[in-house]
């Protein structure tokens, strides 16, 4: 498993069956780590892996990012600085993701280019 210091395998494994943390992407985590440190406090991870079951109960595509390790939904606490979707979307789109979705609760990060930061937005 990748290591991170502030995402724990539960966080990052499929909430359905718990397994997958070994799929997650490292070049996501250094980015998720990254945000947290940018932000100055914690990010709620909402979903990271998803086993192709889960993704299908949820309504994913296919070939989700999220099945393939390489994408998290995140949002944060209500804290000062950052709280809202919108302003967690702005720390977002100043990390290399690859693809960038906002949500009404939070939003969706990619590294799908290995974290290049092509900006696919959606």
């Amino acid at each position: 498993m990748p290591t991170s210091e502030h995402f724990s395998a539960g966080e990052l494994s499929c909430h359905c069956c718990g397994r997958g943390v070994e799929k997650i992407h490292p070049r996501l985590l250094e980015l998720l780590e990254q945000l947290r440190a940018d932000i100055g406090g914690p990010i709620e991870i909402s979903c990271a892996y998803r086993c192709p079951a889960h993704n299908a109960e949820v309504g994913g595509v296919p070939n989700s990012q999220h099945v393939l390790g390489t994408a998290a939904d995140v949002q944060t606490p209500n804290y000062d600085h950052c709280h809202t979707p919108e302003q967690l979307l702005w720390y977002c789109e100043r990390l290399p993701f690859d693809g960038i979705g906002l949500y009404d609760w939070g939003v969706h990060v990619d590294v799908r280019h290995g974290g290049i930061g092509s900006k696919i937005r959606f």
